[in-house]
């Protein structure tokens, strides 16, 4: 008998614009396939081995290719979010120039039929588009004596290289969702990684959000059964949970909700872990959240996102204001934090009524706290299809933010923004402390370097490490008297770091021996271009925040305390514009005594 063929699922987490590890990277859509395809038989084909989580959080670029093909696969797939394309396609590319024949199949949110950049990219042989479980187990069915399927499979694109091929006809959702639950109950994935059970008890939603992926993906409800439910939850107890994430996308539609909520409550009853889940506002009652209290609901998450009418019409989400405010009040009152969702940019809203949904907010205080996001034009949604006709412009790649709007251009985005942070009085998105500390990163079968030391002032030094032996959150830290004598040297060596490894987060230290004013604006600025040569996802995520710059590179500089009065307010001042201060040393006031004193971009490490 032949051997079985190597398959590798992964999925790449969220970017960090810090140092530490993701976490919360659990792949259970690729648990789901391995899951299906075990119960078709097909596992005495294929060997389907999920990637490993600890080593897609910490690699680089190049590092998880080298991982990947000393796996030696006949097939890799991806699950693709907004936060991962960019990544998942350029590490495909890299697999292929090494491995030809090697198969590449994507599926999740980010493969729609309308996602052509996605679909037309070279390095894809196969894009599962829809819900995936069938139509994986299906394509691997149709391979076993075939390098292509030879009938159409609905749900599966087959790649026609930089053309775009023939659409496929739609899949039909599985009739019963407890096909698939759970990879944790079937030894897939294990609960205990994360302290953390994700559970799907259902598909669909009755709701037609027009910026939501949701409405164009099922048709109808689909459900998980009440045994599957309460064997999950048993597992979670056996694993020692202390987080059970429902992840329906909206989790009060079915119309059992009090009864659902009576289960979660009964399964558990020491309250080992905490429950968290999207919600509607409207239909919630002081006694549904009694029950989501008994049951250890800490927090829900509720989506507002604009109290405009006009706004509410366009995308098809009319909230009942009055119920609105009952619902929230029922949770607040019993003890239930809400985070409450608004959107900018929406389709109908102007800068005066995304105003008023935010003072809306805080003068009634129906919140604990508050997420403002701005609009994104998602694969897959109605915004997307009907973006020009409401005069939508917006990035042509992830996270594809609106970028104007008929009534709202980007500067008055930029000051929506900021408004809404300080009526809030957060930082939306804030970047972990520069002066954080790194925790170790996971073992792979090579040596993972965290950092690179240069010393401008010595004429010798070692090599860049190779690239596939850096970690994926990187450390550069230059040392010069004179750092305006070495700009090009130093603009080379970041080039080179973000040309090895593209999608990395780079942290960038300067240290100046004696005099901080030979960091000047000018070698700031050529540093900083240097880094967003090539913005990725995070660079564009970050892009519509004003502030200090944030993004997949930081520019820190660190000095002695003592060169504080040295360095000048102006001098200091000006810095903000590219880096991050870190003043070190010993007997240094701590950050909260020099509150009123420090600038947004000034960190003390004692």
């Amino acid at each position: 008998m032949s051997p079985r063929r190597s398959i590798q699922l992964l999925q790449l987490p969220i970017p960090q614009p810090g140092l530490e590890p993701a976490k919360g990277n659990v792949p259970l859509a690729a648990g789901y396939l391995k899951m299906y395809a075990r119960r078709r038989g097909l596992e005495e084909l294929y060997d389907i081995e999920l990637f490993p989580p600890q080593l897609s959080n910490t690699l680089s670029d190049c590092g998880l290719v080298e991982e990947i093909l000393a796996r030696d696969p006949w097939m890799v797939g991806f699950t693709c979010y907004l936060w991962n394309i960019d990544r998942t396609l350029w590490i495909a590319s890299r697999l292929k120039e090494r491995r030809p024949d090697l198969r590449i199949v994507v599926g999740g949110p980010e493969i729609t039929a309308d996602n052509a950049w996605v679909l037309q990219h070279p390095a894809i042989d196969f894009a599962a588009i829809g819900e995936g479980e069938q139509t994986f187990s299906e394509l691997l069915t149709a391979l076993r004596f075939n390098n292509h399927p030879r009938e159409p499979i609905a749900g599966l694109y087959v790649s026609m290289g930089t053309v775009l091929g023939p659409l496929p006809g739609f899949r039909q959702p599985l009739a019963s969702l407890d096909e698939i639950s759970s990879p944790y109950l079937e030894g897939i994935l294990d609960a205990a990684d994360e302290d953390m059970l994700l559970l799907e008890t259902i598909r669909g939603c009755i709701f037609k959000c027009k910026f939501c992926y949701y409405p164009k993906s099922y048709d109808d409800l689909y459900f998980v059964s009440r045994e599957k439910i309460i064997a999950n939850l048993q597992y979670a107890r056996e694993r020692g949970v202390k987080e059970v994430v429902l992840l329906d996308p909206t989790l009060n539609q079915a119309r059992n909700f009090a009864d659902f909520v009576r289960l979660l409550a009964d399964q558990n009853p020491d309250r080992q872990w905490q429950y968290f889940g999207e919600l509607r506002a409207e239909g919630l009652t002081t006694d549904i959240a009694k029950l989501l209290h008994e049951a250890n609901f800490n927090e829900v998450e509720i989506g507002l996102q604009s109290i405009d009418p006009l706004a509410m019409e366009l995308m098809d989400r009319k909230n009942n204001m009055k119920s609105f405010e009952r619902g929230v009040g029922a949770m607040l009152d019993i003890g239930i934090k809400v985070k409450v969702d608004l959107i900018i940019g929406l389709p109908g809203d102007t800068p005066d009524s995304v105003r008023r949904s935010m003072h809306y907010l805080r003068d009634t205080g129906l919140y604990s706290s508050v997420q403002v996001f701005n609009l994104a034009i998602l694969p897959g949604t109605a915004f997307r299809q009907e973006a020009q006709m409401h005069g939508l412009q917006y990035q042509s790649r992830s996270p594809y933010y609106v970028l104007k709007t008929p009534t709202i251009d980007l500067p008055t985005m930029y000051g929506l923004m900021e408004e809404a942070e300080e009526i809030f009085d957060t930082e939306f998105d804030a970047l972990p402390s520069p002066a954080e500390r790194r925790e170790p990163v996971a073992a792979s079968r090579h040596t993972i370097f965290t950092d690179y030391s240069v010393d401008f002032d010595q004429l010798s030094r070692d090599p860049l490490p190779p690239p596939a032996n850096r970690c994926g959150a990187f450390e550069l830290r230059l040392q010069a008297s004179d750092f305006r004598q070495h700009r090009d040297e130093a603009c080379r060596i970041i080039r080179q770091l973000l040309e090895d490894n593209p999608h990395s987060t780079l942290r960038i230290v300067l240290e100046p021996i004696s005099d901080p004013a030979t960091l000047t604006m000018s070698f700031l600025q050529a540093i900083r271009t240097s880094c967003l040569h090539d913005p990725s996802y995070l660079d564009r995520f970050y892009s519509m925040q004003l502030g200090r710059p944030k993004g997949a590179k930081h520019i820190v500089i660190r000095l002695p305390w003592a060169a504080r009065d040295h360095a000048g307010l102006d001098w200091i001042d000006d810095v903000g514009q590219f880096a991050s201060i870190v003043w070190t040393g010993e007997n240094i006031p701590s950050e909260d005594d020099m509150s009123e004193e420090l600038e947004a971009h000034e960190f003390v490490l004692a």
